[in-house]
């Protein structure tokens, strides 16, 4: 596997979390198209150095966060913040 496709890996992660809280958002509020995180992908992964002397990307959830459910109601619960100002 190239680093793209375990980049590709990673941010196909990142945008299942992220539409999951965009489906809880539009829930309450129809009108949000989008959801406010601010991690970057750099967040979300993690690099090894492994034989055969190379980098390998893997996904993780970002430090402070111990299941996906939590990380998704920290997403809805900034977005929601965010558009109620």
């Amino acid at each position: 596997m190239s680093e793209y496709e375990y980049f590709d890996t990673v941010a196909k992660k990142v945008d299942e979390i992220r539409g999951a809280a965009l489906h809880i958002v539009q829930k309450t509020h129809p009108e949000i198209q989008y959801v406010i995180d601010r991690r970057t992908i750099d967040d979300y992964s993690y690099k090894i150095w492994d034989y055969p002397g190379k980098w390998y990307l893997g996904f993780k959830l970002p430090n402070g966060f111990r299941s996906k459910e939590k990380l998704i109601e920290a997403i809805v619960a900034d977005t929601i913040q965010y558009f109620s100002k």
